[in-house]
């Protein structure tokens, strides 16, 4: 088990890095001023290829039913060969397809998180939640709600070290 939480704690940083702006120069009329911006190209894909493949030894440790557990692992790895595509340059939108990844995830998020205890219940619930928000936003607006990105981001955050503490 030592090495589940290894690895999960490891996919915490490659997410929080993914997803916490850097500071960076601004082009255009301002050119030469700071501004933090995500990280994007191959260095978001790399990091969301190591968080997908970091949480593959946490999914398979984590009790949960076997449903939710095949949900887990189906979501990483969807999600691990759209990281793959985007960094061989593939011309894809991978929004909308990872937005349905996301109602897989759930199934894991629900499954594994009240099999887990009702504190990783309710943190997976939660991200469940930000998950179909996100979802929802997609379809009626054509992409997800800030609020919805930055909430799924967090509770993100928070339901891989509460993983790694479960798992501890």
């Amino acid at each position: 088990m030592a090495w589940a939480v290894v690895t999960t704690l490891a996919a915490a940083v490659a997410f929080a890095a993914f997803h916490i702006p850097l500071p960076g120069h601004r082009d255009g009329p301002r050119a030469g001023r700071w501004r933090l911006r995500p990280l994007a190209g191959r260095p978001a894909h790399v990091c969301g290829l190591a968080y997908h493949a970091l949480m593959l030894p946490a999914v398979a440790a984590l009790p949960a039913p076997a449903w939710a557990e095949a949900a887990g692992f189906a979501w990483m790895l969807a999600d691990m060969a759209l990281e793959v595509a985007g960094l061989a340059g593939a011309a894809i939108d991978a929004g909308p397809i990872r937005e349905g990844l996301h109602l897989v995830a759930c199934l894991w998020l629900l499954g594994a998180g009240w099999s887990g205890g009702p504190e990783l219940g309710l943190i997976g619930t939660a991200l469940a939640a930000a998950f179909v928000a996100r979802l929802a936003g997609r379809v009626r607006r054509g992409r997800p709600a800030a609020w919805a990105r930055h909430a799924s981001a967090l509770l993100n955050v928070l339901w891989i070290v509460a993983v790694a503490v479960a798992l501890a």
